[in-house]
């Protein structure tokens, strides 16, 4: 009971994206602010917020 190799490329896939999505949106967001004022600093809390983000939709969905 083998799975075909696109098949588990696609699970990989889907098991990592959201992870993957959240430290880009970390490491964008440090990045600008340590290095940018003004619009980087709006840019920065956008992008910090992500994690945040995707905690309360965790665990609104986990409540249901």
């Amino acid at each position: 009971m083998s799975l075909s190799r696109p098949s588990n490329r696609a699970n990989l896939w889907r098991t990592f994206a959201a992870p993957l999505l959240i430290l880009g949106a970390s490491i964008v967001g440090l990045v600008a602010a340590l290095v940018a004022n003004g619009l980087g600093d709006w840019i920065s809390w956008a992008a910090l917020s992500v994690p945040l983000a995707a905690i309360v939709w965790g665990r609104l969905r986990r409540s249901r």
